[in-house]
Parts: C-alpha cells; sequence; structure tokens
C-alpha cells in the first residue's frame, strides 16, 4: 500500500490536497465530503477504513474553500465538481468506482458519475443526501443511509426513492443530519450499524469485480 498526496490549483487561491491510497485495485473509492464535514470525521473516516479492508483504491477529495478556510457561496458548486472531476481524472482508468459521500457531497458525486460518463460503472453510498440529490439516486445504484430525524431529508423525500429497485434505503431512528442520536454510546452503537451496513454495501459493489 502506498499513499500518494494530489496537489492542485485552486479557485480559492489555495491548493488542495487530495490523498490517494493504492493497494493495486482495479476500484476506486472516491469520498466526497460534506460542506462542513471533512473525510477526517467518522462517517467517511470509517468508510475509506473498510474500503481499504476490501483492498479498494481510495481517493480521499477536498475541496478548495475548505483548504482556504473560507465559506462556500451556493454559485460555486460547479467550480468544486470541476475541480473534483479533475482530481479523478488525472488517476490511472479503474474499472469499478465507488462514491461514498456526505450531505452536500453527494450532489457532487451524482454530478460527478454522470459528466464524466462512468455512471454504468459506480456504485453510490448516499450518506444523509439532501432534496437535491433525488434526482441522482433515482438514476444510480447503491446505496442510502439517512436519520429518521434529519430536517435536510425528510420521510417525505425517503417516500421518493422508496421504489427505486436499484437503490437500497436505509433509515436510522431518532438520528440527526450527523447520523447521531442522544448520547455518545448510543450514537456509537448506531455507528456500529452503520459500519455493518458499509460492509454490506462494498460486497455487493465489489461482487462481480
Amino acid at each position: 500500500m502506498s499513499v500518494n498526496h494530489i496537489l492542485m490549483p485552486s479557485y480559492w487561491g489555495r491548493e488542495v490536497r487530495h490523498t490517494h491510497i493504492t493497494q493495486g485495485s482495479k476500484a476506486l473509492a472516491v469520498v466526497f465530503p460534506g460542506r462542513n464535514y471533512s473525510a477526517e470525521r467518522p462517517l467517511l473516516e470509517y468508510a475509506a477504513k473498510v474500503a481499504k479492508e476490501y483492498n479498494c483504491d481510495i481517493l480521499l477529495l477536498e475541496y478548495g474553500y475548505q483548504s482556504a478556510r473560507v465559506d462556500l457561496q451556493r454559485e460555486q458548486m460547479s467550480i468544486i465538481v470541476d475541480e473534483c472531476k479533475s482530481a479523478i481524472t488525472s488517476l490511472p482508468v479503474y474499472e469499478r468506482f465507488l462514491f461514498i459521500s456526505k450531505s452536500m457531497g453527494t450532489v457532487i458525486a451524482g454530478r460527478i458519475a454522470e459528466e464524466l460518463e462512468i455512471q454504468k460503472k459506480t456504485s453510490h453510498l448516499y450518506l444523509t443526501p439532501l432534496q437535491e440529490t433525488i434526482p441522482f439516486i433515482r438514476r444510480s445504484a447503491g446505496s442510502v443511509i439517512y436519520g429518521s430525524i434529519d430536517p435536510l431529508f425528510t420521510e417525505q423525500h425517503s417516500r421518493e426513492i422508496t421504489n427505486v429497485n436499484h437503490i437500497k434505503v436505509y433509515r436510522m431512528d431518532d438520528a440527526n443530519h450527523y447520523l447521531e442520536v442522544g448520547t455518545v454510546n448510543e450514537s456509537l452503537a448506531i455507528l456500529i450499524v452503520i459500519i455493518n451496513l458499509y460492509h454490506e454495501y462494498f460486497r455487493d459493489a465489489l461482487k462481480n469485480l
């Protein structure tokens, strides 16, 4: 296994530092952070650890505004999409992609899979998606995990994807937008359930590779 850092210029005037972990795999797991949820936070950190257990190569993305420590403006979303596409296309060609995304990152992941025309060889793990992600989910394969008290993705939104036969939908009862619940111990118990769902996701996504 080797770890390389991909440095690229960014619209925000600071270099971004993407992390590429290689294990000689034909599959690349790409981690798309949330707006204020980096790849080092638990939901994404453990997803990447599970990806490593399944011998995937891994790309941990960093957004330019995060590197510059500034706020993101809504009209700048397309810039993030373009910069992330540049990072992905700078790598060798992979046979399979696993896009692991959180919140705002679910929109970015959905757009990139379609714009790079790799949707047919991409499996998505959408964590706490947004309403804007729903059209991408409906055209995707993979899994969705959301919290039942997440104000950004409600039960009504969930019903819009319930009957999409190529997507598995999991609801974490009483969990918020961070998939956390009332106490630390309860949140850790939820995290263990989620990690088990990660294993299921990777087994499904890689079974024909």
